[in-house]
């Protein structure tokens, strides 16, 4: 029998094929199993605590982030939500400090300044509110007052 000029192309052509089928069954059995690769092994928690912190939390480090010598947080005393006479007495009694943050779903007021308020502003203020304070002690204070209002840094009435 004689061959023909196709008959050669042919036979090359089914041998690629092949070639090429048996390099992709190469290249998929060698890959590693997934689930096999994974077993034994638990889930590492998150480095990431700043997403578990509340948002009362994150505005109160903000506020030491900003290095303020002075940090108080007021709340109603009966812990409802701040109405707008209560906010109307905070920015009053609070019109020269720094910083006032709503906070805790309008539960709480965060001041920050780097001035003491005055005696009367502050006994306005513990008259109607829970007053805390979290400022940081007088040693880490940027700028503590020390000249005047050495005496009533840490004092909340």
């Amino acid at each position: 029998m004689k061959k023909t000029r196709n008959e050669p192309n042919m036979r090359r052509g089914h041998s690629g094929h092949a070639l090429i089928l048996a390099i992709a069954l190469f290249i998929t059995a060698c890959g590693g199993n997934e689930s096999i690769l994974r077993s034994g092994k638990e889930p590492t928690p998150q480095a990431n605590t700043d997403s578990q912190k509340t948002t009362f939390e994150k505005d109160l480090e903000a506020m030491r982030t900003a290095e303020f010598s002075f940090i108080y947080v007021l709340r109603r005393k009966d812990g409802e939500t701040l109405d707008a006479q209560d906010r109307s007495v905070i920015k009053l009694q609070t019109d020269q400090i720094n910083r006032r943050v709503t906070a805790d779903d309008g539960r709480a007021v965060i001041l920050g300044s780097n001035f003491l308020l005055t005696d009367r502003n502050m006994a306005v203020l513990n008259e109607r509110f829970a007053v805390e304070n979290f400022s940081p002690s007088p040693s880490t204070a940027i700028n503590s007052n020390a000249n005047t209002n050495a005496g009533n840094q840490n004092i909340v009435r």
